[in-house]
């Protein structure tokens, strides 16, 4: 049961206060500690164990102030969290300097290079999960020193005089403790199960701790205040003011010892209450009440105590207790969003979501943010900054700093130059408007040429691109160069860096000032904290500025600590206030209304991950957190939570993921056994009824205002007769679906090379030939050799770049590489036949005239860029086409069987016989056309040299394509009806197909 304040006494001893804590614990303590000044006429120092309660208990204060203070006490008593309190404690600017997280983290890394038994523990280790286990290690030394130090009081205060810490005898005593603690907890189980472990835990404790230690520190902090009140209370001009500790969760049984000390110490100088959480009336489950036994286990309930808990039940229930259960995760976070909006509607303006459930939590947060302005929301979960999109715009830089020398990845290159605070014409030094759809076009470019890593590999797709917009109307775009060799020019910087703590810091700022980052971080809040984490990689005057490690250690180190930064939101007003935050922070806490998510038997209660050092058995031996204590606190914390809250609504998921039901928390069924009227309530979204149109075929009629392209490619020519929808979406509508680099390596920018080193090739054969003294008119078997061995240099020349920039590139290489001979055997059998090369790369096209609905005479032109022509020798008329295809034969033929529905040959041949001159082929025909396959099947026991498949019956195809073309593009300038009648061959791989919805006919 709760009591009132006690009346201070001449006691050297401390006093206790219990605390019930309901709805009234605020108003109690703040009256208690008011209390305690008016008898002392003294501001009393309040110490809570934890810092949520803080600003309630200052508010309560306030609200309980009692009325003729005496001016002594008028201002409000100090109200401090202990941690806060530490950090306060007389002279700390005196004690050695602190380390941080990072510095320990490194102190890790430095004890490894020297120690080879610490470095077997971290051998299999990757980075990241390197520093994980630093982390491990850094909480277990921690852990021995909580267990060890209150044992050292004498050398404890030897050190706040001295600074220095006698590591050697200090482990004697560590060891002795912790060989006891193991003693107890093993009983019976052989010692070389735990014997190593310890060994190598012992050893890193040895290396690993310093003076600097916030355990080392905490106990000095405690010391130093303690010198304080002793020294005052010498003084007769002096008086040591009043300390009242406030117990608002269950300490640690290390923890507690060393309270009760410091408060048995305090209180014989000045008047010590202990204010502790009474859950006689307030308890709702046994464990809440009855807590531990003397072992450090659950204790039972007697009867008496099962009544107790029965009346707190009964006592305590609040009708607006409501269990609400959903089947689906997105149903559960529209059930929380429901909850809240009918709390905010009731006028409620101060409400918590507890997020048992994180998951949930958060999305019931993105479900909440169309609420605007009107709703403040405070997470006090521990948001990672990690998850901010700055953190994700400087993990993109990172990405590309960890990439090889040959170059990153397209993917990650676009993910930083895309990435909104990347300042492009900053970096560039050039206006604004000359980097508009800069990135878009070479995300265009990339994709187009399935350039997908490597530096050279870049620079040789943009400069084709530039190269065809030269020679094609269009305009090169140099920015695009630039661009890819500053980015090339910060990268390279990383790959010749000896990497220290110092040089890395250094560099990493640099570049975020030449790329612009720098500026946009600063002007962003998540930004502005990322750049103070990254502040602290200053190391410039401390003991590991010089520290080397490897690039991936270092940016492994780097991604680490801010993956354990937490992003503070800034404030603002609102007409309401949700503070999103664990169960544990609800303590001492007033709300409104709560909503409570996953409250399910899988994450209600919740346990911390386990040491990896310590078992849950030897944890309590060395009397830190075990789950047992976890279980009884979360058992605590749900009690005063509905006890002290009128309106609580509890939510789970009832089904997993799996299908499998999902019960509610035994908590919640141990209350329903208690409370029989008191049931779940199935949520359900709200549904919408309506009338649909069936869906009708894909049918659309180009309206008259929207233009006809006047010039048609092979490939639009293509979509059209595959589907006249998928012609008008992708050629007259313009739209295009968002293509994406596809897995592995594509050949499109490697096929652009063979077409250009088989250009080369075959100019420099017609210029051998002309030699007249060459080593190519020694015989057949001269000719194939030197054909052979120039196509495999002109190759390796062609591709060396390519590789430069993608290894994997070699593999295409060594493929066409393997075809050569082959090809050349094919190449002399052509010959023999009488053709010879002639040109190749050249674009054609023709013109066809037209007669629009209005009867305006239209021209289009049908144009296409023809891989090869070559001429006959003995007849001057003659010429053929020719198509390299780096596809098998067998999709050749299948291909020759609709030639007329993939009409690039004949559009080819028609355009260089009506237009011989472009063609340079003057006074000649196009007779013939050919596919040519750069990958024949050279498979044993066929016939290697069969690597081309010509067009038969060109004369009636030729007749026959043309008037077909003439109809299809009559009717599309008739602006007939476009239908979709694709087969299911075209629809699988349609972009149109989201639009067209053809399979749902």
């Amino acid at each position: 049961m709760s009591q009132s304040f006690p009346t201070i006494s001449d006691q050297k001893q401390p006093q206790a206060w219990a605390i019930t804590p309901n709805s009234q614990a605020l108003a109690q303590l703040a009256k208690g500690i008011w209390d305690c000044a008016v008898q002392t006429n003294q501001r009393p120092l309040v110490v809570l164990s934890t810092a949520g309660p803080l600003v309630g208990v200052r508010a309560a204060l306030e609200q309980n102030r009692p009325k003729d203070l005496p001016s002594s006490i008028a201002f409000l008593p100090q109200v401090i969290s202990f941690t806060d309190w530490l950090e306060a404690a007389p002279g700390a600017w005196k004690f050695p300097k602190k380390q941080t997280d990072l510095e320990r983290w490194l102190s890790v890394f430095v004890n490894l290079r020297k120690h080879k038994t610490l470095q077997a523990w971290f051998k299999a280790e990757s980075e990241a999960g390197a520093w994980g286990l630093a982390q491990a290690v850094i909480d277990a030394c921690d852990t021995l020193s909580e267990a060890v130090i209150p044992q050292l009081q004498g050398e404890l205060n030897e050190l706040l005089q001295t600074h220095a810490l006698d590591t050697e005898t200090w482990l004697k005593k560590v060891e002795l403790v912790l060989d006891q603690a193991i003693a107890k907890a093993y009983v019976g189980l052989s010692r070389n199960v735990v014997d190593e472990e310890s060994a190598v835990l012992l050893t890193f404790w040895r290396y690993l701790s310093s003076v600097g230690d916030p355990v080392i520190r905490k106990h000095l902090a405690m010391a130093a205040h303690m010198q304080l009140a002793k020294s005052n209370a010498e003084n007769q001009h002096s008086n040591v003011r009043p300390f009242i500790w406030v117990q608002t969760a269950d300490p640690k049984p290390v923890d507690q010892e060393l309270i009760d000390r410091y408060l048995n110490e305090y209180a014989q100088y000045a008047p010590v209450v202990r204010g502790d959480l009474d859950w006689g009336s307030v308890a709702l489950w046994s464990e809440a009440l009855c807590g531990f036994d003397a072992d450090g286990h659950i204790a039972s309930a007697n009867p008496a105590e099962d009544s107790q808990v029965s009346s707190n039940i009964q006592a305590n229930r609040h009708d607006d207790w409501r269990l609400l259960a959903a089947r689906r995760f997105e149903e559960l976070a529209w059930a929380a969003t429901k909850s809240i909006e009918s709390h905010l509607i009731a006028g409620k303006k101060n409400i918590a979501l507890v997020a048992q459930d994180r998951l949930a939590a958060r999305r019931t947060r993105a479900l909440l943010s169309r609420l605007g302005s009107a709703l403040r929301i405070r997470d006090e979960t521990g948001w990672k900054l990690s998850t901010t999109r700055a953190a994700a715009a400087f993990d993109s830089w990172l990405e590309l700093i960890r990439a090889p020398k040959e170059g990153p990845s397209a993917s990650a290159l676009l993910e930083f130059l895309q990435n909104p605070h990347f300042d492009l014409p900053y970096s560039l030094n050039k206006p604004p408007e000359a980097c508009i759809g800069l990135l878009a076009q070479l995300e265009d470019i990339l994709i187009a040429s399935q350039a997908k890593s490597g530096w050279e590999t870049f620079l040789m797709a943009i400069e084709r691109a530039n190269k065809y917009a030269a020679s094609n109307g269009g305009s090169p775009n140099e920015h695009l160069i630039d661009l890819i060799k500053f980015v090339r020019r910060l990268h390279i910087a990383w790959q010749h860096l000896s990497v220290d703590c110092s040089s890395a810091y250094d560099l990493l700022q640099k570049n975020l000032k030449e790329t612009g980052m720098a500026g946009r971080l600063e002007s962003d809040a998540a930004g502005k904290q990322l750049l103070e984490v990254l502040d602290s990689f200053n190391l410039n005057s401390g003991v590991y500025s010089n520290l080397k490690m490897r690039l991936p250690e270092w940016l492994s180190l780097l991604k680490t600590v801010i993956e354990e930064a937490t992003y503070e939101e800034a404030g603002k007003e609102a007409q309401a206030t949700l503070s999103i935050l664990p169960l544990s922070s609800t303590r001492l806490r007033q709300f409104d209304a709560v909503v409570l998510v996953g409250c399910d038997e899988q994450q209600l209660p919740a346990f911390s991950e386990p040491p990896l050092f310590f078992s849950d058995t030897l944890n309590r031996y060395l009397k830190s957190s075990t789950v047992a204590a976890q279980y009884v606190q979360q058992a605590r914390d749900l009690s005063q939570l509905l006890v002290s809250c009128e309106q609580v609504d509890l939510l789970w998921q009832s089904k997993s993921k799996s299908g499998e039901p999902l019960r509610p928390s035994a908590w919640i069924q141990r209350l329903q056994t208690q409370l029989k009227d008191w049931k779940a309530i199935e949520v359900k979204p709200e549904t919408y009824e309506g009338k649909s149109q069936p869906l009708q075929m894909s049918v659309s009629v180009p309206d008259k205002d929207l233009a006809i392209p006047v010039t048609v490619s092979p490939s639009a020519y293509k979509a059209l007769r595959d589907c006249p929808y998928r012609y008008y979406v992708s050629s007259l509508l313009g739209l295009r679906k968002a293509k994406e680099f596809e897995e592995g390596f594509d050949a499109s920018l490697a096929g652009q090379t063979l077409h250009a080193l088989l250009k080369t090739f075959f100019q420099a054969l017609k210029t051998e030939d002309e030699k007249s003294h060459s080593p190519i008119h020694d015989g057949a078997d001269g000719r194939r050799q030197w054909m052979i061995e120039h196509l495999m240099k002109c190759s390796e020349n062609e591709f060396e770049r390519l590789i430069a920039g993608d290894a994997r590139v070699l593999g295409t290489l060594r493929d066409w590489q393997k075809q050569i001979p082959s090809f050349v055997d094919w190449q002399i059998q052509r010959e023999n036949e009488g053709w010879r090369y002639h040109d190749a790369e050249l674009t054609v096209g023709f013109t066809l005239s037209l007669s629009d609905p209005d009867g305006v005479q239209r021209d289009i032109r049908i144009a296409g860029r023809a891989d090869r022509f070559d001429i006959h020798q003995s007849d001057g008329n003659a010429a053929a086409v020719i198509d390299y295809k780096n596809q098998k034969m067998k999709k050749i033929v299948d291909r020759a069987e609709n030639i007329l529905d993939d009409p690039q040959l004949l559009i080819y041949a028609r355009a260089a016989s009506e237009n011989a001159v472009a063609a340079h082929i003057p006074g000649r025909i196009v007779s013939q056309a050919e596919w040519v396959s750069l990958r024949a099947d050279l498979d044993k026991g066929g016939d290697k040299s069969i690597r081309a498949y010509a067009v038969e019956n060109m004369p009636e195809l030729m007749a026959e394509f043309s008037e077909q073309i003439t109809q299809d593009l009559n009717t599309l300038w008739a602006r007939k009806p476009m239908q979709a009648f694709a087969p299911d061959s075209v629809c699988q791989y349609c972009e149109a197909r989201g639009i067209c919805r053809k399979g749902m006919w």
